[in-house]
């Protein structure tokens, strides 16, 4: 399994049980699949970069939009299930671009092999400068 990290920005008017259930609906085929669901966090509504385009006009014929809400989910799945996950953020309205990234732990930054971890090294170095 991968560790994903899923962040996705939607309309700033985007109700909040629509987002609620697409949360819902993306952590139950996670889960059904086999993944592990760590973390979903919601970053709030903030000015966009660019002007972002929605697939279709919402209800007041506005398709454009200068602010959106930023969403990360961060799960453990292979990569069939990241693509699924891909597919189900697509085909929703309100979601304005996702991207999924490999996201890094603390625990990838640790080598086990003494020979090429330089903190390794300096601990192994300052145990035998001690002994002498």
């Amino acid at each position: 399994m991968v560790f994903y990290e899923c962040l996705m920005t939607a309309k700033n008017t985007a109700h909040y049980n629509s987002l609620t259930a697409l949360m819902k609906e993306i952590s139950l085929k996670i889960v059904n699949n086999g993944g592990i669901v760590r973390s979903i966090q919601n970053q709030g509504v903030r000015q966009l970069p660019h002007r972002f385009k929605a697939k279709y006009a919402d209800r007041d014929g506005n398709r454009y939009y200068e602010k959106g809400r930023f969403i990360s989910v961060f799960y453990d799945a292979s990569p069939s299930v990241m693509r699924q996950v891909e597919g189900i953020l697509n085909l929703d309205e309100q979601i304005l671009r996702n991207t999924h990234l490999k996201a890094r732990n603390k625990f990838m930054d640790v080598n086990a092999r003494e020979n090429k971890n330089p903190y390794v090294q300096e601990i192994i170095r300052e145990e035998e400068s001690m002994k002498k």
